[in-house]
């Protein structure tokens, strides 16, 4: 008989376990274990115990516009397709209705990419369905510039967010971008750069995953030279880039500079899911 687990608040006691389960996932390339002490720190993260180890975790973020997002759900290699990952993404999706019950959330939204086929289908059961598409490609040592390219810090406004329908890329969140705390919650995770007088983009604080803003529109090379410039600034030897999948020029753009995707080319990986309840 499968064992009953216990779902509680992450607390410091629990970084070598969650540490741990990380180095589990995708192959030990994932991002929680650098993210688990401060997701302790704000709340909203929990964990799934058993026998006293924790075994999975599972984060509720509020972000802009009363935006419920779910994030890190994930169970430790050795108890995977035990059901122990469906028990907890039920357990928080009802922390994350309560909330919206009670005027905390709007939407209940999430992110995943798209070969990441268990937790979609979990979510589809319950009620997710795709609400936008955008893309990720990526570049593994980037060139280094010939020509030196000018960049340069700037504060952003919603204006030049509008080349986004409804949700703007920040690593791999998507914020509401137009509601009044937006800009205050982009300032605070993301640097804001210029080409020149040119194109504009955004690089999540994470430090590899970039966005175009509007000015990129009409200055796409620009942009994809300031990206390489960016990289070397910051000596990155890995880059992506997050394009909503209205943005086919510049998604052509990146390709032709050696930007690719990691499975199927030329086709959005990144949907973009709101709980709509029944």
């Amino acid at each position: 008989m499968k064992k009953e687990i216990n779902i509680r608040e992450a607390t410091a006691d629990d970084l070598s376990d969650l540490a741990e389960i990380s180095r589990t996932t995708w192959d030990g390339d994932d991002y929680l274990e650098g993210v688990s002490e401060k997701w302790i720190d704000q709340q909203g993260f929990f964990v799934a115990e058993l026998c006293g180890k924790v075994i999975g975790c599972a984060k509720l973020t509020t972000l802009p516009g009363k935006i419920g997002w779910l994030e890190g759900l994930r169970v430790h290699n050795d108890f995977k397709g035990k059901g122990y990952g469906r028990i907890l993404a039920e357990e928080i999706l009802q922390i994350a209705r309560g909330k919206a019950k009670a005027g905390h959330f709007k939407s209940i939204e999430f992110s995943t990419y798209v070969n990441n086929a268990e937790s979609i289908g979990m979510a589809e059961k319950q009620g997710f369905k795709t609400y936008e598409l955008f893309h990720v490609i990526s570049l593994e040592n980037p060139p280094v510039q010939n020509t030196p390219v000018v960049l340069k810090k700037f504060s952003p406004t919603v204006e030049d967010f509008s080349i986004y329908p409804e949700h703007a890329p920040c690593g791999w969140k998507y914020i509401s971008y137009s509601s009044s705390d937006s800009m205050k919650w982009m300032k605070e995770n993301a640097e804001f750069w210029q080409v020149g007088t040119g194109a504009k983009f955004l690089s999540a604080n994470r430090g590899s995953e970039i966005s175009p803003l509007a000015s990129a529109m009409d200055d796409r090379e620009g942009f994809i030279q300031g990206v390489f410039a960016f990289a070397e600034l910051k000596r990155l030897d890995y880059l992506e880039i997050m394009v909503h999948d209205s943005h086919k020029k510049i998604l052509n753009t990146a390709v032709k500079n050696g930007f690719s995707y990691w499975d199927e080319q030329g086709t959005a990986n990144l949907p973009v899911y709101r709980l709509f309840d029944k």
